[in-house]
């Protein structure tokens, strides 16, 4: 989307295109010139989204605490925070118990990442806020090299960014679009009222903002919109605006009420069946759901009935193990003194190097005052620690590295293709079933096709830009394209759904405690806000048909609710409606057993599964609502160990893929797992056989 508005743009105004980028983006690429500018030429590097849970994971134990009691994930979480709120880490005043660790590991975490040249994605915000906060001179230039500002998504901006647009544009030439009706992500940051002030903040003396409402609707029917407006009316954190369209009024919406969430399941999965058989592709209809929890039910009806689907939210491209391993190497080649990249890449592919080695050769390099790196290439300093059972593994790294470091960096696509092929890394998947191998390995050379398309567009930006625009584009993968041929129903989050369109759309789980979501006794005004505005987001991406789904009980996390009517149905018109009982007394017409029989069946194994996930909620060891996650989280995904799982655990089997533990049973020696897995149903496990192919999901 940048690329063809910056083609747009220079089409238009025949001049060289401004920056068009994300925040952080622009961030990094200001960095990166003032640091040019004062003569600093050494290269920083950013961290990936593991590095810094290591780093923290180190400074605990460093401090003397076990990483069991403070857990490393909570404390990165929470020093986001206070970066992403400028907080003052030599001001702070910590809260509690909790803080008063965080406080401690943060500043340490702050001057490690700075010994080592290094920026986690928070500091691409939180660094030119102090730059430009400090030093007049820096922001008058950036103010002039930027007159004119223009943001979207103005409704999503953090403290932050926020601060990052009021330093640049003290001019105030400031243009922002936004719809506060859709700012859904206060869960991550985002303040709604950045977009609120707005025109209070950007007033001139004389000259008052000018606020252009825009209210015509191009997508959705007349019904759709009234019922969207509706609902989001009910809130009073928003701005005044009525949204309208010349399209047909429509289909009215259709209700349907139900007796569970089989009976729900399968009245959509035959509502989409005749969709389709009317013609329609299935690829124009789509699912919403407020947890990924909701989904396993959803997608067994369709299933059971062949309809193809398409399931967002599987791992991002660049957030795939095999795709990080070749960033890793690419992270070193540009930053040597990348501790993170090396203690990656080291024994990948496995090559007899392990945790003692690197600690011994990170240590020696300390010693020395050089990074790893030169140790590898010096040597008089090599032959000092490779020695014993280490020497032959890291003559053969040295061998290696210096290889890699004769790649041209100014040539993208010569350094991925380079490190691929110079590290044998496919290698490290030969192990895996035939089909999953050539996946691995086609990740990793799809890198390369993105490192070719990189240079087409940027042909001076060389390995540092390639990587810039890597450690950048956060959503690379998250949605997959819907490519020509593949005609599926697509699944998702609410969430997910912004920005997206479909001619049908099916929102189920419209209860109270779902949606709105509500974890505890009762929800807060701001949050409830919140969860309207992402009911509203929902409504608004049906074009021509919506249906609203309930169930008067749901199987749910292991436990039968019993929620009423969501309160969102009630705020939306009633003649924008039309109701339907689809309960499990009058089923459509199915080849598979009806529902009350399907129930009898599945009877058994439900309620066994219910009460170990009942007492882990009594024991608070997960939280309703918690997709079955465990309170204490779990950090980078690892190898299971048998005392280690537990009624509620997240996992991933290497056949399976990702899965919940239901049930455990049977003595130590021979101890049986029920797991719930996400796309394969329930599955009875002997641990002493699957233990090797199952690791702990991190959170």
């Amino acid at each position: 989307a940048a690329g063809e508005m910056k083609e747009r743009l220079h089409k238009l105004l025949g001049l060289q295109t401004p920056w068009i980028c994300t925040f952080h983006s622009a961030g990094y690429r200001m960095l990166r010139m003032e640091r040019s500018r004062s003569g600093d030429e050494a290269e920083f590097s950013i961290c990936d989204d593991e590095e810094p849970e290591k780093y923290v994971r180190q400074i605990v134990k460093d401090l003397g605490r076990n990483p069991k009691d403070f857990d490393p994930r909570r404390l990165c979480h929470r020093i986001s925070e206070w970066k992403n709120q400028l907080a003052d880490l030599a001001t702070l005043t910590p809260k509690d118990d909790f803080d008063t660790i965080a406080l401690q590991v943060a500043q340490e975490y702050t001057r490690r990442l700075d010994a080592e040249n290094k920026l986690d994605f928070d500091d691409l915000l939180l660094k030119p806020v102090r730059m430009l906060e400090k030093d007049a001179v820096a922001r008058r230039r950036w103010q002039e090299r930027f007159p004119y500002i223009l943001i979207d998504e103005y409704q999503d901006t953090n403290t932050a960014q926020y601060k990052l647009v009021r330093l640049l544009g003290e001019h105030r030439n400031v243009c922002a679009t936004g719809d506060p009706d859709q700012a859904i992500y206060g869960w991550r940051g985002a303040d709604i009222k950045n977009i609120l002030n707005f025109k209070t903040d950007f007033h001139k003396d004389g000259d008052p903002v000018t606020e252009i409402k825009l209210e015509q609707n191009y997508r959705s029917t007349q019904v759709i919109l009234r019922a969207a407006q509706g609902v989001i009316e009910n809130n009073t954190e928003r701005l005044d605006k009525t949204i309208r369209t010349e399209n047909a009024e429509g289909k009215p919406i259709t209700m349907l009420s139900v007796d569970d969430e089989l009976d729900e399941s399968y009245a959509i999965a035959a509502a989409i069946e005749r969709f389709h058989q009317s013609g329609k592709p299935y690829g124009e209809t789509a699912v919403f759901y407020r947890t990924n929890a909701m989904s396993r039910v959803l997608e067994d009806a369709l299933r059971r009935r062949a309809i193809p689907y398409q399931l967002h939210g599987g791992t991002r491209f660049y957030d795939r193990e095999e795709v990080k391993h070749v960033v890793a190497y690419l992270k070193l080649l540009v930053n040597p003194r990348d501790s993170g990249a090396l203690s990656r890449i080291i024994n990948v592919p496995k090559r007899g190097i392990g945790d003692t080695t690197l600690d011994q050769l990170t240590g020696f390099a300390d010693e020395q005052l050089v990074a790893p790196t030169e140790v590898l290439e010096r040597p008089e300093l090599l032959q000092q620690v490779a020695v014993g059972r280490a020497a032959g593994p890291l003559n053969d790294f040295s061998r290696l590295w210096r290889l890699l470091k004769t790649l041209p960096l100014g040539d993208p696509p010569a350094c991925v293709r380079g490190v691929i092929d110079l590290t044998n890394l496919g290698s490290h998947y030969k192990d895996l079933p035939p089909a999953e191998c050539e996946d691995r390995v086609g990740n990793m050379r799809e890198v390369i096709t993105a490192a070719e398309q990189y240079r087409e567009s940027e042909p001076s930006g060389g390995l540092v830009g390639f990587l810039e625009q890597v450690g950048l584009n956060a959503e690379v993968g998250k949605r997959e394209d819907r490519e020509a041929g593949q005609d599926r129903v697509q699944m998702m989050t609410l969430h997910a759904a912004k920005g997206l369109e479909f001619p049908l759309v099916f929102i189920a789980g419209l209860e109270e405690g779902l949606l709105p979501l509500i974890r505890g006794k009762q929800i807060e005004a701001d949050k409830l806000e919140e969860e309207r505005r992402l009911m509203y987001v929902g409504i608004t991406r049906a074009m021509k048909e919506l249906y609203l789904s309930r169930a008067r009980c749901r199987g749910l996390y292991g436990q039968t609710f019993h929620f009423p009517p969501s309160r969102f149905l009630e705020e939306v018109p009633s003649t924008c409606f039309t109701s339907r009982d689809a309960t499990g007394k009058h089923p459509v017409p199915d080849p598979t057993p009806p529902p009350g029989q399907r129930r009898q069946t599945m009877q058994q194994s439900r309620d066994e599964a219910k009460a170990a996930v009942a007492a882990a909620l009594d024991s608070g060891l997960i939280k309703k609502g918690s997709n079955l996650r465990p309170t204490t989280q779990v950090g980078d995904d690892r190898p299971a160990d048998g005392d280690q799982l537990q009624p509620g655990q997240r996992i991933i089997h290497a056949t399976f893929g990702r899965g919940t533990v239901a049930v455990l049973r049977g003595p130590p020696d021979a101890r049986v797992a029920i797991i719930e897995f996400d796309k394969h149903g329930a599955k009875e496990l002997q641990l002493n056989f699957a233990l090797p192919k199952i690791t702990l999901a991190g959170s």
